[in-house]
């Protein structure tokens, strides 16, 4: 094979990997999208600061180590008629976040997928993803998200979602971050397992909703008075979620906490 053959099949493979993981991204937001597009419409973008400021106070009591923070949002965008006019709604919002333009591509189904990422300045010395979907109907879905830097300031934190908000004003959007904090607690024991449950629902004021569990993690959806109003679930409306993930080969622990859900990871 040519050497611009190989190459051309390389990025034929990259662009098709990237593009099933961020249809896989995007597929998970649908539910949270359509949180953030009605809140959206019911409450002034600061409010979102809220949430997160009270998600990051509560995390000092819950991790003794560095954990890590990603800020997300998923909503509707604009419309757009030809492939064109996609590529051009997607050009703007990179452009906007100092990402690099890239080439939409099509997933399994048919779906235009237009996907940025990269360390711009906008980043904050963290990484930032871009990700824009198109339906058949002329209508899209956005995504930005923010994973911070390691050991990174509540400041700078809170500093970069006001920064990233204004920046998502200017293509139309109002942010409304899905916070995530992840971060390993070590081995803990049954008892262990229980009291840190219990202290969630005590930082947060929450109430537990439904739970599941297997063999090696356990998921609760709460309702926290803490935190705005979450999303309908089988048990009611939820706005926190607390996932414990026990390592099979070490027994250890990782926490994950997030609002209003845990939203799909890459």
């Amino acid at each position: 094979m040519e050497p611009n053959g190989q190459a051309a099949n390389g990025r034929d493979r990259m662009m098709n990997r990237q593009s099933r993981l961020w249809a896989a991204l995007l597929l998970g937001a649908i539910v949270l999208s359509g949180w953030t597009a009605y809140k959206g419409t019911t409450r002034a973008a600061f409010d979102t600061f809220s949430d997160t400021e009270t998600m990051l106070r509560a995390a000092d009591s819950l991790f003794t180590v560095p954990y890590t923070v990603v800020l997300q949002h998923s909503g509707p965008y604009r419309t757009f008629d030809s492939d064109a006019s996609f590529a051009r709604l997607g050009d703007v919002a990179a452009r906007e976040f100092g990402l690099a333009e890239s080439k939409p591509v099509h997933d399994t189904n048919g779906h235009r997928i237009y996907s940025a990422s990269g360390t711009p300045p906008s980043a904050g010395g963290g990484r930032l993803e871009l990700a824009l979907s198109g339906w058949a109907d002329g209508t899209t879905n956005v995504t930005v998200r923010w994973l911070a830097p390691a050991g990174a300031e509540k400041d700078k934190l809170l500093s970069w979602a006001r920064d990233a908000a204004a920046g998502m004003e200017n293509i139309g959007v109002q942010a409304k971050w899905i916070v995530t904090l992840r971060g390993n607690i070590g081995l803990l024991t049954p008892d262990a397992v229980k009291s840190l449950r219990e202290k969630i629902g005590s930082v947060y004021k929450a109430v537990a909703i439904e739970s599941y569990a297997d063999s090696g993690s356990e998921i609760v959806s709460y309702a926290s008075t803490l935190l705005e109003p979450g999303v309908r679930s089988g048990g009611g409306k939820v706005n926190l979620q607390a996932a414990l993930h026990r390592d099979s080969i070490y027994g250890t622990y990782r926490l994950t906490i997030a609002t209003p859900l845990i939203p799909s990871e890459l």
